[in-house]
């Protein structure tokens, strides 16, 4: 294995599924989950899991754009995140719904991450889509395909997705597909997490 402990974040808008796709990873209920569109994340808040030699340490994050708190309250918020996946984060999962419409905030975050931890910061981002299921069996990269902004973010990540079902939490499989897809994007970045890219930004911006 590359990472002998993979340090996830979770971010993305209120209610694009992040405290459910954490639980999925983890294999337990251990974030709490609204089931709606209502933020119930307001702190940060972390959970780990042995996956044979491997540890996964995920931590989510408040919402985006949550209209409850302050961009300078979340920006400390996230920061805080950041210290808890010291010495990483690896990878930043950005999570989005597939039920429903995607909008302008979905794409103001990955510049929100790239003004906050630098620009290079989208090649330690994977974009992680959920409710899986509303696909019905179409593809993936259709669903992709019909949005020219959708596009655009999933590019601006380097082309990495991937989706998950959180309904099915017995689904080890794409838990397994998603690790793997972390691992190949830390390897290509020469195995280092962001804390690298984070220290340098913030000192060239001190």
């Amino acid at each position: 294995l590359l990472l002998n402990k993979a340090l996830i974040v979770l971010v993305g808008k209120t209610g694009a599924g992040k405290s459910s796709t954490g639980n999925t990873i983890l294999g337990e209920e251990h974030f709490q989950n609204a089931g709606s569109l209502e933020s119930v994340t307001k702190t940060c808040d972390s959970g780990e899991v042995k996956n044979g030699d491997q540890i996964i340490k995920i931590t989510d994050t408040p919402g985006m754009f949550d209209t409850g708190m302050s961009e300078e309250q979340l920006s400390a918020e996230i920061e805080k995140c950041i210290y808890k996946s010291a010495p990483g984060p690896h990878v930043f999962l950005l999570v989005i719904r597939l039920d429903v419409r995607f909008t302008d905030e979905e794409i103001n975050t990955v510049k929100w991450i790239q003004e906050n931890f630098g620009k290079d910061a989208a090649r330690y981002t994977i974009v992680l889509f959920t409710h899986a299921d509303h696909l019905k069996g179409k593809s993936l990269d259709e669903y992709i395909e019909k949005s020219k902004n959708l596009m655009a973010v999933v590019h601006s990540c380097g082309d990495r997705f991937h989706s998950f079902n959180n309904e099915d939490m017995s689904d080890c499989s794409q838990v397994t597909k998603q690790l793997k897809k972390i691992e190949k994007m830390v390897e290509e970045n020469g195995g280092q997490g962001l804390c690298f890219l984070v220290l340098s930004f913030f000192i060239e911006n001190v």
